[in-house]
């Protein structure tokens, strides 16, 4: 068996003392488990995301996952939690500390995901409940096609997509898709404009996102490229929404559609937000500078102790990269890890000599 010292997050949510100390903690527990803590404090993101994963389990009783369940679940909570640069595990506690409530989140949601199950929600019922006669457009085509709504708002429609409105917006501007669209929403705060997609409703004001939502697909995505936007799930086609995530520029949601499950997560290559003139060149500057001058650029949230690296200075050049470059350049400049954790990206580091 494994050594503690070794544990993972599954190991430890597997383990039956472990589980035993979450639901049932004795002063006998609770003092081996503080001391272990004090002992191998690297373990400290494991404990907490297995500590979250008993805690979802435990709310529905009626049974302990399989193996095959277990593993399918932590793949699930690896692939929305963590992306790891290669560099050696250096670990800041305020940084863990402010992720682990995310990390939570995403725990639960992968135990959710196999307790409540549903059917999909199509278009043509989703389409049926609309209260106005309706126009649609349908892209047979092989590539983009470009559409003007009522309010003068504009929509590039992918192949093999197609999309219905009302010939005239009032109160509420909705749209219905199916597929995959991306919106260039006109700015309109007394007329909310709403995108129907499966089992997802996307509410703004006025922004730029698109929406992915084909037939057969397991999953809903939503990613924003301007502005802010709201997206929430439904059970059914009722308008009690569930679950709503707040999305700003870079961030995407992902609802898995057969589960009652909404993600939200940096989308894969963040852009620039910003137009202003950006410096390239750093010369013996605090790498604290650099980080905030890529999320100024990005509107990406990093979590770092700026005591921590106090004392890192960088030289540094930057050119045509992209956002994720840029950064793991910085983080292997100054010896250091990033980990993402839904929307955020937590900079762990030993500081700097």
């Amino acid at each position: 068996m494994k050594p503690l010292s070794e544990f993972s997050a599954r190991d430890f949510a597997e383990h039956p003392d472990f589980r035993n100390w979450v639901q049932a903690p004795t002063p006998e527990s609770d003092t081996f488990w503080e001391n272990y803590r004090q002992t191998y404090p690297h373990q400290q993101p494991h404990i907490l995301r297995a500590q979250a994963l008993v805690k979802a389990i435990a709310e529905s009783p009626q049974f302990f996952p399989s193996d095959s369940q277990l593993s399918e679940m932590w793949q699930f909570v690896e692939a929305h939690t963590s992306e790891k640069t290669p560099t050696p595990v250096v670990r800041s506690l305020r940084g863990w500390w402010a992720a682990a409530a995310a990390v939570i989140l995403v725990m639960a949601a992968g135990w959710i995901w196999w307790q409540q199950r549903q059917q999909p929600i199509s278009y043509d019922t989703i389409v049926a409940t609309a209260t106005k006669q309706l126009e649609e457009r349908i892209n047979t085509q092989n590539q983009i096609q470009h559409l003007r709504l009522p309010d003068g708002s504009s929509v590039q429609l992918a192949p093999k997509s197609r999309l219905s409105f009302a010939k005239k917006f009032e109160n509420l501007r909705e749209v219905y898709l199916d597929g995959e669209a991306y919106f260039e929403v006109k700015r309109d705060p007394e007329h909310p404009f709403l995108v129907y997609a499966a089992e997802t409703v996307t509410q703004v004001v006025g922004t730029s996102f698109t929406v992915q939502a084909f037939v057969g697909k397991p999953n809903v995505n939503v990613s924003v490229r301007e502005g802010k936007v709201a997206v929430s799930s439904r059970k059914n086609l009722s308008n009690d929404l569930k679950n709503t995530v707040l999305l700003a520029a870079n961030q995407q949601a992902t609802f898995v559609r057969n589960g009652e499950i909404l993600v939200k997560s940096l989308v894969e290559n963040p852009a620039k937000i910003t137009t202003n003139q950006q410096e390239l060149v750093y010369t013996d500057r605090s790498a604290v500078n650099v980080l905030r001058d890529l999320e100024q650029q990005y509107g990406v949230e990093l979590v770092y102790d700026e005591e921590v690296l106090k004392k890192c200075f960088v030289t540094i050049s930057f050119s045509d990269e992209v956002f994720y470059e840029r950064l793991r350049l910085l983080c292997r400049t100054i010896g250091a890890e990033y980990e993402t954790i839904e929307a955020q990206i937590v900079i762990k580091s030993n500081g700097c000599q």
